[in-house]
């Protein structure tokens, strides 16, 4: 082949190799202006964010306290984190919790997101009692936003940072209910409209308890409590304003467009909120010395006593007081019982009776074993015949150990059982009827024991010494005076009525 035609072949294959680099390179272009013009809206990737409904993005003109969500909205689009019965603390395990750490919160860190209002609403299922079911609302509020707050990497505007811990979220549960066409929701409905309009938070739940045997309360139990003992989120971010980019042919749009938002305003709904309160004071009596037989005075001799407890909100001691005071007398019998006792007791309780673990309402905070300390002093005129009579003061000491039996579910009622023993001193004076000098003289009267010259006379110039038993009770036990939670004192009410209002924020 000549030098001329080879170099017209080299030639034609340069135009064909440049022809194919240059519709390349228009491919390249078109694809590029494609793709520029499809996820070109948000500076973040917003078909990311349209996988989480609890993400939501709101105009900067708008304000995000105003912000409200209907309950079957919140249920259907807010982030879930499911706690144990009665448990507060969160798993990382979790999937919300892994999501949030692992994929959606470093890609709001690194879209640089305004975070314009986290809404967190807390809850617990009804079927605990109340001060219970409030503390764990709170803190399951407070474990999730925790959460949040410690993995963002900008904070919320405080005044837009809402938390919601609801004690027993009934609005919840009917909107749970009407997403499931439950066909008792029509009486769990009524029930409500019933008694939360009147404030009868607690017959409610009576009430409920009470429908279909029973059978009512164990499906919502079964089917929607777990539901309730969560904690749910939406976050609410700044719309970023959409960059301006060149006119590109017009290429079919794949982005999904987000779900309009329903902004509802939700008025808040006053209810009462029945509190037990915690026991303050206890008033006893040892039913041994009420029912007691005396020797020697060969009856029946009841000795009324009482008794009170001090209970503290924290710890193990408690502290108490007693009064026992038989005045009995049969002149004509020479026969005399008449005791004046007081003691002062500290006891320590094995179960500690802390407010934070010992709910009120749900029994006595003091119960079980306990070991006490004593000490008394008293004064007594005995006198069992004619020719035996005792009168003198007491004084003494020593330990006791017990145990406390509630006899009521509420535990106000309790049985106490209690051993004591320790050391007794007494100074005393035997006295006799008539005179002990001259037993023919006659005068109705009661004389010391003492036969020498009455110059030399003092009283107490007898002793005597007990170290041993020294009481042995079977009490009863009442509470008596309660604590109040609103304002300070106490009161004879074992609970009070709080009204709240729902859907309100707890800051």
């Amino acid at each position: 082949m000549s030098n001329k035609k080879k170099s017209m072949l080299n030639l034609r294959r340069l135009h064909k190799t440049q022809e194919r680099m240059h519709k390349h390179l228009l491919l390249m272009a078109l694809l590029l202006a494609t793709a520029t013009k499809a996820f070109a809206v948000l500076p973040a990737d917003t078909v990311f964010y349209d996988h989480y409904p609890f993400i939501r993005f709101i105009d900067s003109r708008d304000d995000a306290s105003l912000v409200r969500l209907s309950d079957e909205v919140f249920l259907e689009e807010a982030g879930k984190l499911v706690f144990r019965v009665n448990r507060y603390d969160v798993f990382t395990n979790d999937s919300l919790l892994q999501e949030l750490e692992n994929v959606i919160i470093p890609q709001i860190n690194r879209d640089s997101l305004r975070l314009c209002r986290m809404v967190v609403r807390g809850a617990a299922s009804p079927e605990g009692p109340v001060p219970n079911n409030r503390m764990l609302g709170r803190r399951r509020v407070e474990a999730l936003a925790s959460f949040l707050r410690a993995r963002l990497n900008v904070p919320v505007d405080e005044k837009n940072f809402t938390t919601e811990a609801v004690t027993e979220d009934y609005s919840l549960l009917l909107a749970m209910m009407r997403r499931a066409a439950d066909p008792d929701l029509a009486i769990v409905q009524q029930l409500c409209d019933r008694h939360l309009p009147r404030y009868e938070y607690t017959l409610l739940k009576r009430s409920l308890q009470r429908v279909q045997g029973g059978a009512l309360w164990q499906r919502l139990l079964k089917e929607y409590f777990p539901e309730l003992r969560a904690a749910r989120v939406v976050l609410f971010f700044e719309k970023p304003a959409a960059p301006v980019v060149e006119e590109v042919p017009a290429v079919q749009d794949t982005i999904a467009t987000p779900k309009p938002m329903t902004l509802i305003p939700e008025p808040a709904v006053p209810f009462v909120i029945e509190i037990p309160r915690r026991e303050f004071l206890s008033v006893k009596t040892n039913l041994l010395f009420d029912f007691a037989y005396v020797p020697g005075y060969n009856r029946w001799c009841p000795i009324p006593n009482i008794a009170i407890e001090y209970y503290p909100l924290r710890g193990h001691f408690t502290y108490g007081f007693s009064f026992d005071c038989p005045w009995w007398q049969h002149y004509d019998e020479h026969k005399y019982f008449q005791i004046r006792n007081y003691q002062f007791e500290t006891r320590y309780y094995w179960r500690s009776g802390n407010i934070d673990r010992r709910t009120p309402g749900e029994g006595a905070a003091f119960r079980g074993f306990y070991i006490s300390a004593y000490a008394h002093v008293g004064l007594f005129g005995i006198c069992f015949n004619a020719d035996n009579g005792w009168e003198g003061e007491a004084l003494g000491g020593g330990i006791g150990v017990g145990y406390v039996l509630p006899l009521s579910r509420n535990g106000h009622w309790r049985m106490e059982f209690a051993a004591q023993a320790g050391i007794l001193y007494s100074g005393y004076d035997p006295y006799q009827f008539e005179n002990p000098v001259n037993p023919n003289y006659r005068d109705g009267l009661y004389y010391y024991k003492w036969t020498g010259r009455a110059a030399d006379f003092r009283e107490r110039q007898y002793r005597f010494t007990w170290f041993g038993p020294t009481r042995v009770a079977v009490t009863i036990s009442y509470d008596l005076l309660y604590r109040r939670w609103k304002k300070k004192g106490v009161s004879f009410r074992n609970k009070e009525y709080v009204v709240e209002m729902s859907g309100g924020n707890e800051k």
